[in-house]
C-alpha cells in the first residue's frame, strides 16, 4: 500500500531499490512537510530583511588593501585588482549569509547584482572604517556567525525532513556548526591535494607573464565538477547523522555511486530551481512589497529544495551500505547510532 507522494506505507523487511521514491517524489514529499511548518523559513528570512535594512559594513579599506597587494603580479594583476577595487561597496554583513554551495542560508539579497542591490538599499546607514585591519578582524567573526546560524537552519530543516517536531540542542548545534567548518577545511584541502600541480605551474607562468588563465581554470574545473557531484550529499550526512568530513564524503559517494543517474538528474533539479528562481524573484524587486515577496519565496522555494535533498540522501542511504552496497531495509539505519552508521 502506497501513501502520498509514492512512498510504501509499509516498509518491508527486504525492499528493493525500486522502493526509494524517484526525484519528483522526494521533492513534492519535502514541499509538502514545508508546508506545514513554513516557519523554518524564518531564518533566511530574517538575515535577508537585515541585508535589506540594516547597518551595512563596506569592505571598501579592506578591497582596496588587496588590490594594492595583487595589482604587482603580472599577467592578471591589474585585473583582479579593478575587480576588488569595483568591490568597494560589498556589504560585509552578507558573508554571514554562508554563500558557498551546497551549505549556504538560501537568502535572496547577496544573489542580486551591484547596481540592483544599490538600487533597493542606497539609502540604508553604512559604516565604513578607516582601517583595513579591523575589517580583516570582522570578515572571520561574521563567517563563524554564518556558520552558527546555518547549523541552526538545516537542523530545522533536517526536522522537516524527518517529518520531526522542532527541537533545538545547543550543544549540537555548535558541534555541527564545527563539523560544517571542518568540512569546508577538508573540502578545500582536497581540492588543493589534487589541483596543486596545476596551480603551481600556473602560478609559474603567470610569474613569467604567460599563463594561459583560461586553460588552467577548465582544467581545474574538470575535478571540481566530478567532486561536487561525488561529494554533494556530505553536508546532509552531517547535518542528519553528525557524521564527521571524511564520513560524510564516503556516505555521499557510496549514494551517488549507487543512484548514479538519478543522483545526477536531482543534483540538476536542485540547482536549476535553486539557481534558476532567483531570476525571477529579481523581476519583482522594483517596487518594495516584491522585494518583500521575493525574499520571502526565495527562502521557500530554497529551503523545499534543501529538505528534499536530506530527504533524497536518507532515503538511499539507507539502503546502501557503506562497505560494500548490500540493500538494507530502508528505515534500518534512520535511528541507528553514528557508529553503527558509519562503522
Amino acid at each position: 500500500m502506497r501513501g502520498m507522494w509514492n512512498r510504501p506505507d509499509n516498509v518491508r523487511s527486504e525492499p528493493q531499490r525500486q522502493d526509494v521514491p524517484g526525484v519528483v517524489d522526494t521533492i513534492g514529499l519535502a514541499y509538502t512537510r514545508l508546508l506545514a511548518r513554513p516557519w523554518v523559513v524564518l531564518g533566511p528570512v530574517l538575515l535577508d530583511l537585515y541585508l535589506w535594512l540594516g547597518l551595512k559594513i563596506t569592505a571598501g579599506p579592506l578591497v582596496l588593501k588587496l588590490a594594492d597587494i595583487v595589482r604587482p603580479v603580472k599577467t592578471v594583476g591589474n585585473s583582479a585588482a579593478d575587480f576588488l577595487e569595483g568591490q568597494e561597496q560589498f556589504n560585509l554583513a552578507e558573508l554571514a549569509s554562508m554563500q558557498l554551495i551546497t551549505v549556504r542560508m538560501p537568502t535572496f539579497l547577496p544573489l542580486l547584482v551591484t547596481e540592483q542591490s544599490v538600487r533597493i538599499s542606497s539609502w540604508k546607514p553604512a559604516w565604513e572604517s578607516g582601517s583595513w585591519w579591523l575589517l580583516a578582524l570582522i570578515v572571520p567573526l561574521l563567517l563563524l556567525a554564518g556558520y552558527a546560524i546555518g547549523a541552526i537552519y538545516l537542523q530545522s530543516v533536517g526536522h522537516v525532513a524527518r517529518d520531526l517536531p522542532l527541537s533545538f540542542d545547543l550543544r549540537r548545534t555548535f558541534g555541527t556548526a564545527l563539523d560544517l567548518l571542518l568540512w569546508l577545511i577538508a573540502s578545500i584541502g582536497l581540492f588543493l591535494l589534487i589541483a596543486w600541480p596545476v596551480l603551481v605551474l600556473q602560478g609559474g607562468l603567470i610569474w613569467y607573464g604567460t599563463g594561459i588563465v583560461e586553460l588552467f581554470i577548465l582544467l581545474l574545473l574538470i575535478p571540481a565538477g566530478i567532486g561536487f557531484v561525488l561529494f554533494f550529499f556530505s553536508v546532509f550526512a552531517i547535518v542528519l547523522d553528525g557524521a564527521t568530513a571524511i564520513q560524510a564524503y564516503r556516505s555521499s559517494y557510496r549514494v551517488v555511486r549507487a543512484y548514479g543517474w538519478q543522483s545526477i538528474v536531482f543534483i540538476v533539479s536542485f540547482m536549476v530551481v535553486t539557481g534558476g528562481f532567483p531570476f525571477f524573484w529579481r523581476l519583482l524587486i522594483d517596487v518594495p512589497p516584491g522585494t518583500l515577496i521575493a525574499i520571502i519565496g526565495n527562502a521557500f522555494v530554497s529551503t523545499g529544495m534543501i529538505a528534499a535533498g536530506m530527504i533524497y540522501y536518507e532515503d538511499r542511504a539507507a539502503t546502501v551500505e557503506l562497505g560494500d552496497l548490500v540493500p538494507a531495509p530502508i528505515d534500518s539505519r534512520r535511528h541507528a547510532t553514528k557508529e553503527q552508521r558509519f562503522g
